[in-house]
């Protein structure tokens, strides 16, 4: 959605994106575990993407200097709001040259001013400030005060910290709190991370019932990972009754709404098999192509496979389909 004339908030005029500034303000980093195919590599949790969320609502937001010269006039006054943001432009880059230092100096003003999403966010830089003298301790006592206010990205961020020991002793069932406090709110992430432990056993018994629950929240907020697990789950039966057209529909969620490399490897492979839809094997080449050009590497050892069932007319529409599909994608 595109506003035609600029957006006031804290009192400063600043010119709106197709995200709202609500949204910006509001928004927070993200904590998740990354398993492309959970089900095939149980151990392949990272910390990852903790900006992802915040880079795409600030992308189409734009300062102009005078309005940056107004937040920063408003946060030297004292405003934990203009703090706040003024912290987020400086940690992102955005209408300002980026500056961690700076970035941490402003959200810690307003987080010691009990704003509670700079607590929040003042957490999670420290989390990330790996260069930081004891970054794990401070990132920890600035998320409980997070999660003092109920904030669900401070508690998934805590159930990160205690599932991979920063700073702490590995904890499974502080992780598991932690997480399932977050998911109670209602937070996408933190139901995925919940899904996520469920279905690997890596901090409590594995209950694939247990794990297609929270991947089923999560992927009704459109989780692109929770999506693609789920889809795992019913491609091979696992928690859920098997359902090979249920697959293809969250494999094919992933692969064209998010274009997520695993999604579309297996969207591939479906067509294929014949398995969920009728076996196409220019649309299998077509999709398996596409991950394989994003550097996906089961794709690209499978795309061999599949040529030498194809003629070469085949190959050739294949590819024109993922050209043409490709070019589609980037004019949205």
């Amino acid at each position: 959605m595109k506003f035609s004339t600029s957006t006031t908030i804290f009192g400063l005029c600043v010119t709106s994106g197709r995200r709202t500034l609500t949204r910006f303000i509001r928004l927070s980093f993200s904590l998740v575990f990354i398993c492309a195919a959970f089900a095939q590599a149980g151990n392949c949790q990272v910390i990852d993407e903790l900006l992802a969320d915040s880079r795409s609502a600030l992308k189409d937001l734009k300062f102009t200097p005078q309005e940056v010269l107004a937040i920063q006039e408003k946060a030297a006054k004292g405003d934990a709001k203009s703090q706040y943001v003024l912290g987020w432009l400086y940690f992102t880059g955005n209408s300002v040259n980026k500056d961690d230092e700076r970035a941490l100096q402003w959200m810690t003003k307003a987080a010691d001013q009990d704003f509670r999403f700079a607590q929040t966010q003042t957490g999670l830089m420290y989390l990330v400030a790996k260069d930081l003298p004891n970054n794990y301790l401070l990132a920890r006592e600035w998320l409980l005060k997070g999660a003092a206010h109920n904030q669900a990205d401070a508690w998934n961020a805590l159930g990160a910290i205690y599932s991979q020991g920063l700073g702490v002793e590995v904890s499974g069932n502080e992780a598991i709190k932690c997480f399932k406090k977050a998911a109670d709110l209602g937070f996408d992430k933190a139901q995925y991370n919940l899904g996520f432990q469920y279905a690997t056993g890596k901090l409590v018994p594995k209950d694939f019932t247990e794990a297609a629950k929270w991947f089923q929240l999560a992927s009704q907020q459109d989780h692109v990972r929770a999506t693609y697990s789920l889809g795992v789950m019913y491609r091979d039966g696992q928690g859920v009754d098997q359902d090979s057209a249920e697959a293809f529909k969250l494999f094919q969620k992933g692969a064209e709404k998010h274009h997520f490399p695993p999604a579309q490897h297996n969207l591939g492979a479906m067509y294929y098999e014949g398995k969920g839809v009728s076996k196409d094997l220019v649309l299998a080449y077509m999709w398996i192509s596409l991950a394989a050009e994003t550097g996906f590497e089961p794709s690209q050892k499978r795309l061999a496979t599949i040529s030498e069932k194809m003629t070469p007319a085949q190959i050739v529409e294949a590819k024109q389909r993922a050209e043409d599909w490709a070019k589609t994608q980037g004019n949205q």
